[in-house]
């Protein structure tokens, strides 16, 4: 099933010079797709594959609990069902799935600078006003009085950016 993908297919044109994807040892090792180390059938890995294998393991470990805290906290990513028939249907789901993890991210970088030792918050919504203030404009209105959406230029860091074409995106598509 894996050799009639588009990533098995298309890897070349998929993944930039010097990049792979992590796998785990069902998948064929190819210089763009890494697993792990098989034992050979009557013998043994070398110190060196069963150190790479643990290190790899970990890695899997923890991109496996990020999926698992990423679906916890984002009930829409539980059983996230869309059929994907053409591009723009892989585009939306890829979107919503980053929008959950600025979310996320966001959510962290909150916890971390904004919590109290009680557990409460402090300025909550000071913060968000604030975060929000430089790069995204106040009162626009269209001819009719409404919002506009998705019409403005994008201002602030590079990921402020990106998180409000990431939003615009998924506002349009929805």
């Amino acid at each position: 099933a894996f050799r009639s993908t588009r990533l098995y297919e298309e890897h070349d044109d998929l993944l930039p010079d010097g990049h792979w994807v992590w796998a785990d040892s069902a998948y064929p090792l190819e210089p763009w797709c890494i697993a792990p180390f098989k034992k050979p059938r009557n013998g043994r890995l070398t110190k060196d594959q069963k150190t790479f294998n643990y290190h790899l393991s970990k890695i899997c470990v923890r991109v496996e609990h990020t999926f698992a805290a990423l679906k916890g906290r984002f009930q829409s990513l539980q059983e996230l069902r869309f059929r994907i028939q053409k591009e723009n249907d892989l585009e939306f789901c890829v979107q919503w799935i980053k929008c959950c993890i600025i979310l996320h991210n966001m959510i962290i970088h909150f916890k971390t600078h904004h919590c109290k030792q009680d557990g409460t918050y402090e300025s909550t919504l000071k913060w968000a006003r604030q975060e929000g203030q430089d790069f995204i404009p106040q009162d626009v209105e269209g001819p009719d009085g409404n919002d506009v959406v998705c019409d403005r230029s994008y201002e602030g860091t590079p990921g402020q950016i990106t998180c409000a074409k990431l939003m615009d995106q998924l506002l349009t598509a929805l």
